[in-house]
């Protein structure tokens, strides 16, 4: 005679697969959005790229204007130079072509910096672009697996289902069949567990000597007394 719980054991194996594809099936999603996140980042960082270039291509315009004020001043005052009435006046009008001149040095040495600072964040955007376009088309094909894997999940997940149906309907007993399907949701891993060596292998805690003996009874439904999943000794 064959022993009732080993039918259920078959239905526990294609149960725990049913719940492994349901999971991955929730966490393919994820997966995707997590995909998706990294080419978000990575467009935010070349938009930051992009608006650091903007700023410094801005900021060497506003130097040239003022840069341009600054020599037109000195185009006045070499010419008020030439109209001057004493040598205060004269004096005077060096000073200011002279200070005019500083800051113009003081410009170009910021135009410099600027101009390098342009450089590399022209470097940077190039760089950056090369890897974007990369992880595009990476991001693009890991996309493509985990839809396809998706679809076969499912398929997977219909065909243990069927499995399952079929294995039910080899149970003779509905009441084993609830009482299992009750345990198993509660302990969300195994309800039905073999005896090996004296002890239970859901909990790994030995059982008595009887439990073991009755677990080889067909006849009879062993529970764990310390773990309530249902005992078999096969």
């Amino acid at each position: 005679m064959a022993h009732p719980l080993e039918a259920l054991l078959a239905l526990q194996e294609k149960d725990r697969k049913i719940l492994k594809l349901q999971r991955e099936i929730r966490d393919i999603p994820t997966r995707k959005a997590e995909v998706e996140s990294q080419l978000d980042r990575a467009k935010a960082q070349l938009a930051i790229a992009h608006d650091a270039q903007m700023k410094v291509e801005s900021d060497l315009k506003q130097l040239e204007i003022e840069v341009e004020s600054h020599r037109e001043k000195i185009v006045r005052y070499k010419q008020q130079q030439m109209d001057a009435q004493n040598n205060e006046q004269y004096r005077a009008l060096l000073h200011e072509v002279a200070a005019e001149e500083k800051s113009i040095s003081e410009l170009e040495d910021r135009e410099i910096e600027l101009m390098e600072q342009l450089e590399g964040s022209k470097k940077a955007i190039t760089e950056r672009d090369a890897e974007m376009k990369e992880e595009d088309e990476g991001i693009c094909e890991e996309q493509e697996m985990l839809a396809e894997r998706l679809e076969e999940v499912h398929e997977d997940l219909e065909r243990v289902i069927a499995a399952r149906e079929r294995l039910v309907s080899n149970v003779e007993s509905a009441s084993l069949i609830k009482k299992y399907e009750r345990l198993f949701a509660n302990k969300g891993d195994f309800a039905v567990v073999r005896v090996e060596n004296d002890h239970c292998k859901g909990c790994n805690m030995r059982v008595p000597p009887q439990v073991v003996n009755d677990a080889l009874n067909p006849a009879k439904l062993v529970i764990c007394n310390y773990c309530g999943r249902m005992l078999v000794n096969l």
